[in-house]
């Protein structure tokens, strides 16, 4: 048997990123995928379309690629200088992962595992067996994910392969719904998956940046369970006892956001949540957030989401299959 998946696997990996890569320079964009890959073509893929609306909590967190695939036969992929960090969450069968410190024989990826290969660090897996189910994550060598970069390629027994599977079977399943309220419902999966990737990777974590980020969690749960308040970036710093430019640089390479980014992100959330499931007027969830007056409310919703407050109620009940919904 011939296997040829390099190029099909790569041509409906571009097609699915399209709002996500460069097309000026695709040499560099296989960079993604690997320097060589084999992989037998009977496989079962499922990928996320990062681009719908409701994968929005995925993008946010630099999350390029999220893709389950069952192999089998044979799968080699081979890395020599990834730009992105990939993670495996290995669900059935084995593969064996082959680094610079493990040239040789390599260490055995089993199920339960999950794999954590930062940037620039070359490496070479290959499954053994006769069928090998995992989960690929490629994210952004952003500066959210910057812990990864001190850290070698390891594997460890994850901690939220589980929950991380039964979020993914449930995004799947809602995104082949042909009704509004499975929008919803994806956001929420994708929220699941996004939140249990970085409950994963704090394990990685040394423990002033678990305090640090616990910190951070603390304040966004506040600034949330308050969000009428005229939130000033001094306000956030002193809630949290450190000063304006160490959140700055905290909140940006935990939370991947600015500060008052962040606080507009909840506000916006708590919008949609609003606008689809009460009946408040315009002004009155104005008000609830923390905005001066309807206009301004409206500005900062439709830069946002790409409509005015009104529209996005008007679509809310709108079937899949109608006018595209809002986009960031």
């Amino acid at each position: 048997m011939i296997y040829y998946a390099l190029i099909c696997c790569y041509v409906d990996y571009l097609i699915c990123l399209r709002p996500l890569l460069n097309f000026k320079n695709m040499g560099k964009s296989l960079k993604y995928l690997a320097d060589n890959l084999i992989m037998s073509p009977e496989f079962d893929r499922r990928q996320l379309h990062l681009s719908a609306t409701d994968a929005a909590p995925l993008r946010e967190r630099g999350v390029i690629l999220c893709a389950t695939c069952e192999i089998h036969d044979v799968c080699e992929v081979d890395r020599r200088d990834p730009s992105v960090h990939v993670l495996i969450f290995s669900l059935a069968g084995q593969s064996r992962l082959q680094t610079g410190e493990t040239p040789r024989k390599g260490t055995l990826i089993a199920p339960g595992d999950v794999v954590i290969l930062p940037a620039h660090h070359s490496h070479y897996y290959k499954m053994e067996g006769s069928i090998w189910k995992a989960i690929w994550f490629y994210l952004e060598d952003s500066e959210q994910w910057s812990p990864l970069r001190e850290h070698e390629p390891k594997i460890r027994k994850s901690i939220t392969s589980e929950e991380l599977s039964a979020a993914f079977d449930g995004y799947w399943s809602e995104s082949l719904r042909n009704e509004a309220r499975a929008r919803l419902a994806g956001k929420h999966y994708a929220e699941i998956i996004g939140l249990n990737i970085e409950r994963e990777l704090d394990m990685e974590e040394s423990v002033h940046n678990k305090q640090m980020r616990q910190r951070l969690y603390k304040l966004w749960d506040t600034v949330g369970a308050n969000l009428g308040r005229n939130w000033t970036v001094a306000d956030l710093a002193e809630e949290i006892g450190v000063s304006s430019q160490h959140l700055f640089r905290v909140s940006v390479r935990f939370s991947g956001h600015k500060p008052m980014e962040m606080v507009t992100r909840l506000r916006m959330q708590q919008a949609q949540e609003l606008l689809m499931n009460t009946d408040h007027m315009v002004k009155s969830i104005a008000r609830l957030l923390g905005y001066s007056d309807s206009f301004c409310f409206s500005a900062a919703f439709k830069r946002y989401y790409g409509c005015s407050p009104r529209d996005y109620r008007n679509r809310r009940m709108e079937p899949i299959g109608g006018p595209q919904s809002p986009n960031r």
